[in-house]
C-alpha cells in the first residue's frame, strides 16, 4: 500500500509539472524537468526491482522496459513540446486543468482570491469542421475587464426621501424595474461599472451591510435596462466595447464587483484588490425645540411651531453656545460622523453663522436601524460588524443656548450639513426654506440664490416652522414705578376723615411692556403689612387707589408675557386726625376797679399746625354777636 501511494503521488506530481510547463512553454525549464523526472523514474523502477515488493515484483528485463518507456514519456512531456504525443495530450491537460480552476473560482468569495488571474482560465477555441483548408485568421483578444467605481468615489443615499416617496412610485419601481426610465430617475444614486471587453450578459456584485456585516451576492436581472455610456467601439474585434454601466442602489453598504460574464459564459477579469464602493446614508439634520425638561423664562412653543421667551437679565455672554442645562433649541444630526453643519442666526438685522467646532453632543447613539442587531453572534460576525461600524449612521443631539438679553425676533436657519465623506446636503430651499438637495458625490453644493442671500429674513418669520427654520420671539420684560410727579411732590400724603379733606389718593404709575399688567404692592403700617394687587388694562390707566395709611411699596409686575422689575421707592400715606380745641377761661380783676375787667382765654389745640381758629364773641350788655 505504501509503495502504491508513493507511485500515485509521483504520477500526480509529474502531471502537475507537465500542465504548468504546457501553459508556460518555457524551453529552459523543460530540459530541467526532463532530467529530473528521468532520474526519478529510473530510481523508482530500480527500487521496485531491488526491493521485491509483494504483488509489485519487477524482473530485470521488466525494469529496463519500464525505464525506457518512462524516459520516452518524459521526453515527450518535457523536452519535445512540438511532438505528436504532446500535441494530443496538451488540449486534454489544459481542458482538465482549466475546468478545475473554474470549479475552484466558483467558490463564493474565497475562489476568486485563490485562483486570481491564472493562465489556466484562458478558454480554448474550436475551428469549424467545414473549413479545414485555406488561411484562417484568429484574433486572440485580451481578457475582458470589469471595474466597479473606477474613480474611487463615495456615495450616499437619502433613505428618508425614498421612504417618503408615494406608494404608487415605490410599487411601480419594484414591479417594473426592467424599465430604465424607472430604474434611473435623476434622483436615483448609481455606481459606475467600467467594462472594457465584450458586452456583458450577467453582472453579479457583493453587498455588505454595515449593520449586520453580512455579505450577499446579488445579480442584475436585466442588464439591458441599465443606463450606459459607450466610450469606444472596436468593430474589428467584433463586439468589443468600452462602456460604463450604472448600477442603481437603494441601500447603504459596501459594494464590490463579483462576477461579470458575456453571452458565451466567458468571465471578465476584475480588480481583485480594488477597494469596495462605500455607500452611506446621506446626512440629515433638523432643528427642534427642547421639551420635557424644566425650562425657565416663560419659554413656550406656539401652535405654529415657533417659540417665545422672556428677555434674559444676565448679560455675561451674548453669543450662542452649547449648554445642555439652559438650552432651548436642539440640533438632531444623523449621518456618517464627524459632521459639519452651517447654522445661521438672524437677530437685529445682523446675519451670523453659528460655529459648532469643538462642541460635544449631548446625546450620541447609533440610529434605530443600526442598533437593532442581536446580542448573540459569533466572533466572525462580530469582527465583520466592527470592521464596517465606522460607516454606520449615528444620531447626535446638540443643544444650543443663546443669551437672549436683547428683545426682538431671533431666526435660526439650518442651511447645510456635510459628513465625513464630504457629502453635502443643502437643507431647505435657498429662498423659501422648503425641500433639500443632496450631492452624493462629495462635492460641496450650496445654492445661494439669485441675490446671494441664503434665506429671506422677511419670509423666514412668516408661516409655520419647518425642520430647518424656526424663530423665537424674545419679549421685553415689563417695568413699573411711581410717576416722578408723585415722588417729587409733597410727601407723605395726608388722609383725613374730614369731608372737606382727602380720604383717598390715586397714586399714578409708569409701566412698560405689553398689557394687561398685574401689579402687586405691599402696604406697611408699623409692624403690620398687607399685600394687594391690581390689574391694569392700559398704560394710561396705570394707578393705585390708596385709602389706607402706610408705606406703599411696589413688589412685582407681570404683563401678558413676562414678569418684570419694579422701582424700589415708597410712597407714604399718614392718617391725619380731626383738630380739637380745649378752651379755658380765667377772669381778669383789677383792685382799682373793684371787680372783673376781662377774661383770659387759653386754647389747647390738637392737630397738625398751623391752625385756623374760628370763634364768636358776644356782648352781654347788648344782645348781639359777631364771628371773628
Amino acid at each position: 500500500m505504501y509503495a502504491l501511494a508513493v507511485f500515485v503521488l509521483l504520477v500526480a506530481w509529474k502531471l502537475y509539472d507537465a500542465v504548468n510547463l504546457t501553459v508556460s512553454e518555457s524551453g529552459q525549464t523543460s530540459a530541467l524537468m526532463f532530467a529530473k523526472w528521468s532520474l526519478l523514474d529510473t530510481a523508482m523502477w530500480y527500487a521496485a526491482w531491488r526491493l521485491h515488493i509483494p504483488k509489485l515484483a519487477v524482473s530485470r528485463k521488466g525494469m529496463y522496459v519500464l525505464v525506457v518507456v518512462s524516459v520516452f514519456i518524459d521526453l515527450n512531456l518535457f523536452l519535445l513540446p512540438s511532438s505528436l504525443f504532446v500535441l494530443a495530450l496538451k488540449p486534454v491537460a489544459v481542458s482538465v486543468a482549466s475546468g478545475c480552476m473554474r470549479s475552484i473560482k466558483s467558490i463564493p468569495w474565497l475562489g476568486p482570491r485563490l485562483v486570481g488571474d491564472s493562465d489556466l482560465l484562458i478558454d480554448s477555441f474550436e475551428l469549424d469542421d467545414e473549413h479545414i483548408l485555406g488561411r484562417h485568421t484568429i484574433h486572440v483578444l485580451p481578457h475582458s475587464l470589469a471595474h466597479m467605481n473606477p474613480q474611487g468615489k463615495s456615495f450616499c443615499i437619502d433613505g428618508r426621501a425614498m421612504s417618503n416617496a408615494p406608494w404608487y412610485r415605490r410599487i411601480s419601481s419594484s414591479l417594473l424595474s426592467s424599465q430604465g426610465s424607472l430604474l434611473h430617475r435623476k434622483d436615483r444614486v448609481t455606481i459606475p461599472i467600467l467594462v472594457n471587453g465584450t458586452r456583458p450578459s450577467s453582472i453579479q456584485y457583493a453587498f455588505t451591510s454595515f449593520e449586520t456585516g453580512e455579505k450577499q451576492i446579488r445579480s442584475v436581472a436585466n442588464i439591458g435596462a441599465l443606463r450606459k455610456d459607450i466610450s469606444a467601439v472596436y468593430p474589428s474585434l467584433g463586439s468589443w466595447v468600452m462602456a460604463t454601466y450604472y448600477l442603481p442602489i437603494s441601500e447603504a453598504g459596501a459594494y464590490e464587483i463579483y462576477s461579470v460574464k458575456d453571452n458565451k459564459g466567458l468571465e471578465f477579469r476584475t480588480a481583485t484588490h480594488a477597494p469596495p464602493a462605500i455607500v452611506v446614508s446621506c446626512p440629515t439634520a433638523r432643528l427642534q425645540w427642547r421639551t420635557g425638561v424644566g425650562l425657565e423664562d416663560n419659554f413656550a412653543i406656539g401652535s405654529d411651531g415657533h417659540a417665545s421667551i422672556c428677555q434674559r437679565l444676565d448679560s455675561g455672554d451674548n453669543g450662542v453656545r452649547s449648554d445642555s442645562s439652559t438650552g432651548f433649541m436642539e440640533v438632531v444630526v444623523e449621518g456618517y460622523e464627524p459632521v459639519d453643519m452651517t447654522i445661521v442666526r438672524l437677530a437685529g438685522g445682523h446675519r451670523e453663522v453659528i460655529g459648532l467646532d469643538g462642541v460635544q453632543p449631548r446625546i450620541t447613539e447609533l440610529s434605530a436601524d443600526a442598533s437593532s442587531t442581536g446580542a448573540a453572534m459569533d466572533d466572525a460576525r462580530r469582527a465583520a460588524i466592527e470592521r464596517w461600524s465606522r460607516y454606520r449612521t449615528r444620531r447626535s443631539v446638540y443643544t444650543l443656548s443663546d443669551a437672549f438679553v436683547h428683545p426682538g425676533k431671533y431666526v435660526y436657519k439650518l442651511e447645510s450639513i456635510r459628513d465625513a465623506a464630504n457629502h453635502t446636503v443643502v437643507l431647505g430651499d435657498a429662498r423659501s426654506g422648503g425641500g433639500h438637495g443632496v450631492d452624493g458625490f462629495g462635492a460641496g453644493k450650496i445654492d445661494a440664490g439669485a441675490n446671494g442671500v441664503l434665506f429671506d429674513p422677511e419670509k423666514a418669520v412668516v408661516g409655520t416652522a419647518t425642520p430647518y427654520m424656526a424663530h423665537i420671539q424674545v419679549h421685553r420684560r415689563p417695568t413699573v414705578g411711581w410717576e416722578s410727579s408723585l415722588l417729587n411732590g409733597e410727601l407723605p400724603l395726608r388722609l383725613s376723615d374730614d369731608k372737606q379733606r382727602k380720604s383717598q389718593y390715586t397714586l399714578p404709575l409708569r409701566v412698560s411692556g405689553d398689557g394687561p399688567w398685574v401689579v402687586e404692592y405691599d402696604i406697611a403700617n408699623g409692624a403690620e403689612s398687607v399685600r394687594e394687587s391690581k390689574t391694569i388694562a392700559t398704560a394710561k390707566d396705570a394707578s393705585v387707589d390708596a385709602s389706607k395709611p402706610g408705606a406703599y411699596r411696589l413688589v412685582s409686575v407681570k404683563d401678558a408675557h413676562c414678569a418684570g422689575a419694579v422701582e424700589r421707592a415708597d410712597v407714604s400715606l399718614v392718617k391725619t386726625p380731626k383738630p380739637a380745641v380745649n378752651v379755658t377761661s380765667t377772669p381778669i380783676t383789677a383792685h382799682e376797679c373793684g371787680g372783673e375787667i376781662g377774661a383770659q382765654i387759653d386754647l389747647e389745640l390738637a392737630g397738625r399746625p398751623p391752625f385756623t381758629l374760628h370763634y364768636r364773641e358776644r356782648n352781654l350788655l347788648f344782645p348781639s354777636s359777631r364771628p371773628v
